[in-house]
């Protein structure tokens, strides 16, 4: 079991103990996705090597990627290019956001996700804009 399975299952051990709840302390616009929410989907997909950097995946017929950031400032789905998979993604940057990396996971609905390419292209704008390939992993 990998380090950081093993810190959630603490986690929500300790947060059964309390009696306490968790609760999003943000709501997620979904805008061009289906639907949007913090946290990862699982199950995670095989080759996965840093969920940090980002990554797309398939879920049930969807298209999934997940980006970090701020938890606090988590990013927004603009739109969507389902004939180039081409995705772009904004962050609003003002006021203050939490330095703490969390993914956030966003599905899209896709015609076909037996023909998916490799890699998919995001754009990223947080003030000024930078475009990269995620992979798509299964």
């Amino acid at each position: 079991m990998s380090p950081n399975r093993l810190v959630l299952i603490a986690v929500a051990v300790a947060v059964g103990l309390c009696g306490c709840t968790v609760e999003p302390s943000i709501v997620i616009p979904a805008g061009a996705a289906t639907t949007a929410y913090p946290g990862e989907p699982t199950p995670l997909p095989s080759g996965l090597v840093d969920p940090f950097a980002g990554y797309a995946t398939v879920l049930d017929g969807r298209l999934a990627i997940v980006l970090s950031g701020s938890s606090s400032c988590p990013p927004h789905a603009d739109s969507a290019d389902l004939a180039t998979m081409t995705f772009d993604f904004s962050v609003e940057t003002e006021g203050p956001c939490k330095a703490d990396l969390s993914p956030t996971t966003f599905e899209f609905y896709v015609p076909s996700t037996e023909n998916l390419p490799t890699f998919i292209t995001i754009n990223f704008t947080a003030g000024d804009t930078a475009s990269s390939q995620l992979p798509v992993l299964r």
